[in-house]
């Protein structure tokens, strides 16, 4: 902000708008591209800015997990969104967030594929999905970008009802092991249904609302010559299904013990229900959310002129 102060004399978004986009790329203007990088993407988690994360989620009662991952982290990431594109031009920032696209979605999902902490597990999966985030950001585009705010949407239904779906089993179960979860999911079949369908959407199964925003993030960045950008999101959202698979296996798994668990009582089941019943339906009827997504996009990118002749008459 200091540096922003500097530059410019003010920190209004219209004003800084219109006396910074297109400015020639100097030494400064990096520096400051770096320091609002550095500074959201700690907010964010990108990698390698996201240590404080994983260690957060096991320690935090499920509900603020599910309050970090769905809303927390995504709203710096909106922020940078917002910031970039006001400042800098997308060719300055094109290629540097496409190499933290792909470095934070890749590490994120093969952390991911080592974990036995249920909500560790989670946790790492939020970093891959910013890592998906971060496509559409680095597109270039009001489609990309629309990409990205659906995705934000998208997310914070299904990661936080993966987060209150996994409270519900961590609970009765009394661990966050998933080895020691072994058979509960048939012990809790509409805690577990709702899990499994918060993870099929991160996956971006077809039919859930992930499906829908990947597709959108993955299209832009096809379109906007960053094909290998595309390839590596399909390559990691495969590999992300490794460990979703996991996780539904071993709940599903026959277990020998004797152990007795109860269902979730009938109000936590009945939030996830109705998050469930969210994801499906924006799934297969995604035209209300891509219309906000879009207005919210095109208003960023395509319409800065009107923004700033509005702000500053």
């Amino acid at each position: 902000m200091a540096l922003i102060y500097g530059m410019a004399g003010t920190l209004n978004f219209a004003m800084l708008a219109d006396s910074l986009k297109g400015a020639a790329t100097t030494p400064w203007l990096l520096v400051l591209f770096s320091t609002l990088v550095v500074g959201f993407g700690v907010k964010s988690a990108i990698v390698p800015l996201h240590t404080w994360l994983p260690d957060a989620h096991p320690e935090a009662p499920s509900p603020i997990s599910a309050l970090l991952s769905g809303i927390v982290i995504e709203t710096g990431l909106y922020a940078m969104t917002r910031v970039l594109y006001l400042l800098f031009d997308p060719g300055v920032f094109k290629m540097p967030i496409a190499l933290l696209s792909v470095l934070t979605m890749t590490l994120a999902n093969v952390m991911a594929l080592l974990q036995s902490d249920i909500k560790r597990l989670l946790a790492y999966s939020s970093i891959a999905q910013i890592g998906y985030m971060l496509v559409g950001l680095a597109s270039g585009t009001a489609y990309g970008v629309m990409g990205t705010f659906l995705h934000i949407f998208n997310h914070s239904m299904m990661k936080g009802m993966a987060f209150l779906s996994a409270g519900s089993l961590v609970h009765e179960a009394d661990t966050r092991d998933i080895g020691s979860m072994r058979g509960v999911g048939k012990m809790m079949p509409f805690t577990s249904l709702s899990l499994f369908i918060a993870l099929l959407g991160l996956g971006g199964v077809p039919g859930t609302n992930g499906f829908i925003s990947k597709y959108h993030l993955f299209a832009a960045a096809f379109g906007s010559d960053l094909a290998w950008l595309g390839v590596m999101g399909v390559l990691n959202s495969a590999l992300s299904m490794a460990y979703y698979i996991r996780i539904m296996q071993v709940l599903l798994a026959p277990r020998e013990d004797g152990l007795k668990v109860h269902e979730a009582p009938v109000l936590m089941v009945a939030v996830t229900f109705v998050m469930a019943a969210i994801i499906i339906i924006l799934g297969v009827w995604p035209a209300p959310i891509i219309n906000l997504a879009t207005k919210a996009s095109s208003a960023l990118v395509e319409g800065l002129s009107m923004y700033i002749g509005a702000v500053l008459g």
